[in-house]
């Protein structure tokens, strides 16, 4: 059962991600896939292999924090409950300026990045960010779709996740069980 082949929806129920997170992944070979007559599909001993190999921290008390990077208040603050809801902890800053200052001054293991913001924009802080630490993992939390060129451009840059807004606690909380060990599950919908 192992060997059988499973399609894009099946992995990302499995892995919990958006089907386009996997799409993703695939597209830029950060996941195992192959094309069967021009669909994508891929070998769940494959996918097991490489949730072995994803980079993860250590023990709880050695986590990494999380940073947020969103211009609206509002968003940034019901992003961090979340996160830490989650028992990681997360630092939340306004926008791109005050994330590359936070990860000069702090190690961070991912970072919630909005694109659509005043001055330094998402790509822009992605990349100031990378030149800082090349091993940083990015979550894109956006409105913004394929069509629009901030996206399409930040695709091109690095491999990303992509979460829509609105997000729920479920779509965080399964983007954190992929890069931090024993996750705790949040119980409770942040206000």
């Amino acid at each position: 059962m192992n060997e059988s082949l499973i399609t894009v929806k099946e992995v990302a129920d499995y892995l919990k991600l958006k089907e386009q997170t996997v799409y993703l992944f695939a597209r830029q070979n950060k996941i195992p896939s192959l094309k069967v007559g021009g669909s994508l599909r891929f070998k769940r001993s494959q996918i097991d292999a490489w949730l072995a190999a994803t980079p993860r921290t250590g023990s709880q008390g050695s986590r990494q924090p999380v940073l947020i990077v969103d211009d609206e208040e509002i968003v940034r603050e019901a992003l961090r409950r979340m996160v830490v809801a989650h028992d990681i902890q997360a630092v939340a800053v306004a926008g791109g300026v005050q994330a590359v200052k936070a990860a000069q001054e702090e190690s961070f293991r991912m970072v919630f990045l909005d694109l659509n913001m005043p001055g330094m924009n998402g790509v822009e802080t992605l990349k100031a960010l990378k030149e800082i630490d090349k091993d940083l993992v990015f979550v894109v939390l956006t409105g913004l779709t394929g069509e629009d060129d901030l996206f399409r451009s930040v695709l091109d840059y690095a491999p990303v996740s992509v979460i829509p807004k609105p997000f729920t606690l479920q779509q965080i909380g399964g983007v954190l069980s992929l890069y931090f060990e024993d996750v705790k599950e949040a119980a409770y919908a942040p206000a």
